[in-house]
């Protein structure tokens, strides 16, 4: 009688951990489906944001979806591959103590110089 209600009891016990496991994973996958949501969104954003730049680009100046096209091309190139990615940008030295500056700063850690970034470095 002992063991079952030592078994008993540890079963009820790995139920306990397996609910709070259970929990924990629809908890964080919650967390991702939002996190994708937002992403989506975001992403849907950007590209009404690109598509009104690229008809006032039209309208305004002339240039046609080829130019576009062939510009696209161009810079999925520079990478030598033709991938629809770009290439991720060099390593950037300090301009001042040209040691390797980290990506997600906006100053040189070792002398201070406030380093201006390119809007499209990734």
């Amino acid at each position: 009688m002992t063991t079952y209600s030592f078994s008993r009891g540890f079963r009820q016990q790995q139920d306990v951990g397996s609910a709070v496991s259970v929990g924990a994973a629809e908890s964080k996958a919650a967390r991702a489906e939002e996190k994708v949501r937002a992403l989506s969104d975001e992403i849907e954003r950007l590209l009404m944001i690109t598509e009104a730049l690229w008809e006032i680009l039209k309208e305004q100046h002339g240039y046609t979806d080829d130019d576009l096209a062939h510009k696209i091309r161009e810079i999925d190139l520079r990478d030598g591959k033709l991938d629809s990615r770009v290439a991720p940008s060099g390593v950037a030295q300090c301009p001042t103590c040209n040691r390797t500056l980290e990506r997600n700063r906006s100053y040189c850690i070792y002398c201070g110089q406030v380093v201006t970034r390119d809007p499209f470095e990734r």
